[in-house]
């Protein structure tokens, strides 16, 4: 992994360098060929509503363990790679470390995985909702001043995740949910604590709402890694809510047996 001053300093003087590597020369892109090659895809079979890669051969119910015990609100959660290695890595920098550039990469792999796979979703064009961040928690992340200024503005990873997805896609993307204030971090919490948890920090914004309904609608909720689900399910019961007609969920990477968690 490259440092991360060094990388902030290609990514400007040259703007598509390998992330990890550092071989330039890449088309749009800030992963090589040959550094993705690193990265774990998940494959069937999986859990036909959360996506979890089965155990063994097999999945006999279709369902892991804790999707058969208590259905989501989502119909269908899918990602492209599971959640360690390289691509932790440039997930963390990307979240925790400045590493802003990397939105476009990362939404041209889902996208691929996307149109490989169009039997996900139910084969339907979506609108896709990305998973909101507090403002004042992506300023306390930031660790150099671009980050610190572009959290002000309300930059957002996971809207500019969506955003250029859409672009992908040439589906339309609308941020109708907002993350309340909160000093309690998710990470240190079993599963069962951030499903409650993750109801009580999460709204529906009116505002928004009333400029780009969601009644009707099938709707892709968007972000870069699902760990336990209890944020997508929290954003998924919040959408029903306001009347969508189906809400999925899409993510680059998940993270394996997330429920022992």
């Amino acid at each position: 992994m490259l440092g991360a001053v060094f990388r902030e300093w290609l990514s400007w003087v040259y703007p598509f360098v390998c992330e990890l590597c550092g071989r330039g020369g890449l088309d749009g892109c800030h992963v090589c060929p040959e550094c993705r090659e690193r990265f774990v895809p998940i494959e069937p079979p999986c859990c036909a509503v959360c996506g979890e890669p089965a155990e063994g051969s097999f999945i006999p119910s279709g369902l892991c363990a804790r999707c058969a015990e208590t259905a989501p609100s989502f119909e269908e959660a899918r990602a492209a790679y599971v959640n360690e290695g390289a691509l932790r890595e440039l997930l963390l920098a990307f979240k925790y470390a400045g590493a802003v550039h990397l939105a476009g990469t990362f939404a041209r792999m889902m996208a691929e995985a996307v149109r490989g796979n169009p039997h996900w979703f139910g084969g339907k064009k979506r609108l896709l909702v990305p998973v909101p961040m507090h403002r004042r928690k992506l300023v306390r992340r930031g660790y150099n001043q671009a980050q610190e200024l572009a959290a002000r503005r309300g930059y957002n990873q996971a809207q500019e995740l969506a955003a250029l997805l859409g672009r992908e896609l040439g589906w339309p993307c609308a941020g109708v949910l907002k993350r309340l204030p909160d000093r309690l971090p998710q990470a240190s919490l079993a599963r069962k604590q951030r499903l409650r948890h993750a109801r009580r920090i999460y709204a529906a914004d009116e505002k928004r709402i009333k400029r780009h309904p969601v009644a009707g609608r099938d709707v892709l909720l968007v972000d870069d890694v699902f760990t336990t689900g209890a944020t997508a399910d929290a954003c998924a019961h919040l959408l029903l809510r306001a009347g969508a007609a189906s809400v999925c969920v899409l993510t680059l990477a998940r993270t394996h047996h997330a429920w022992h968690g």
